[in-house]
This record gives C-alpha cells, structure tokens and sequence, in this order.
C-alpha cells in the first residue's frame, strides 16, 4: 500500500503534466492586464483598397503613421491585443473580425505577449491563424516577426526571455518559406540597434516606429501595386 508521501509526490507530478500537456494544446492562460482593441475604418465605401493591420502595442504605435502614409492609397485598419497563439480566445477574437469585415491586404504579427505558451502550443496555431487570414485577404497576407526584447536594467543585453522571440521567429521563418507568405524582418533590421528602443526594453521610441512604419508600408505597397513617390 502506497504511503501519504508517495501518494503526494504522484498527484503532483500528474497535475504537473496535465499541466504542461494543456499549455502545448491551447489553452487561455491570461495576462495581469489583458486588452483587446479593433478600429475598422471606411467599412462602407470601397473606393480605396482595404488593410488590417494585426498586432500589439507595436502596431499601436505605427499603426497611425502607416495609415497615414496610405491615406489617398488605401483604409488602413487595425485589430490588436495581449492575446498571444497559443491561446484559443486569440483565434475566436480574430474570426469575429473577419467574419464582419473583408480586406485586400491583412498584415500579421503576434509573438511578444504569451511568455507561458511553449513553442509546441505557439505554432500550433500558426497555421489556423494563417487560414483564416488567407481567406479573407483578397491580394495578400504579411507576416511580420518579433523584435528583440531586451533587458530593461541594461539594454546593452538581450533579456533572458529573447530566447523564446528567437524560437518563435525561427519557427515562423520556416512556415513562412514553405508556403510562400512574404515574411518582414523585424527582428533583424532592429535588435541590434540600442537607438530604437526604449527604457523598458520592449517598445521602441519614435525613431524606431519609424522603422517599423517604414518597413510595413513598403509591404503594404508592393502588394497593392501602388507607387508612393
């Protein structure tokens, strides 16, 4: 008969793995503060082609300088929130979106929220995400990876958890190149710059938001055949 001691230790490592088996599968694991935000502009004249922008606070910061350079090309809109794949809500969230609205061009980043989600749940949802993106996207879908995330006491080095960024992104550059989505490198045109960033480590100042801005219009552009000069 198994004494109390050997009995804890079983309950323990079983919930342990039932655990680890929920996060590789999907489930939601929030965040302290979790937000959610959608501004779907223009939604009923169909003159100028239409974008959705996807994202975090990234995309929150550039959101509004790419619009603004597509304002006489194209409606720029945007979806963006904490919510990371990984997390089945995240994948519910963004069919309500393109379940009310169709877009000519969809730019697609999320990979910066989602610290518990291992690799084996992130990409697991990778492709259902780019399934229903591919749907609604009349001309194209854009991915875009992860920047760099660095130690907020010292920027100088990558923080302990850009490991997981550069795992994540190494796994989205191979689904990129298999099935042919024209991927932006975040990543590389900007984690070695300390100039873009900003104290936190995470979100980068107005010089770097330029950057992004620059890089996502440019994509953006080229998908639509228009010509900016």
């Amino acid at each position: 008969m198994l004494n109390k001691g050997v009995l804890l230790l079983l309950c323990c490592l079983i919930l342990g793995c039932v655990n680890q088996t929920d996060k590789e599968n999907g489930i939601t694991i929030n965040e302290n503060t979790e937000w959610t935000r959608s501004w779907i502009v223009n939604t009923n004249d169909s003159k100028l082609p239409k974008v959705l922008i996807v994202g975090d606070s990234h995309v929150e910061r550039y959101y509004g300088i790419v619009a603004s350079n597509l304002e006489s090309y194209a409606s720029c809109s945007k979806f963006t929130t904490s919510k990371s794949l990984g997390d089945p809500i995240f994948i519910e969230q963004l069919e309500l979106v393109l379940k009310q609205y169709t877009f000519d061009v969809i730019s697609f980043n999320n990979g910066l929220h989602g610290e518990d989600y291992p690799i084996e749940a992130y990409s697991k949802y990778v492709p259902i995400a780019y399934n229903l993106l591919n749907k609604n996207a009349k001309k194209s879908v854009i991915w875009v990876n992860s920047t760099a995330i660095r130690d907020k006491n010292n920027l100088n080095e990558f923080a302990p958890r850009n490991k997981q960024i550069i795992e994540r992104n190494k796994y989205l550059t191979n689904f990129t190149k298999e099935n042919n989505i024209p991927l932006i490198d975040f990543y590389s045109n900007t984690a070695h710059n300390l100039n873009y960033y900003t104290n936190d480590g995470v979100h980068f100042n107005n010089e770097g938001v330029k950057i992004e801005a620059t890089l996502i219009t440019q994509e953006i552009a080229k998908k639509l055949n228009l010509n900016l000069e």
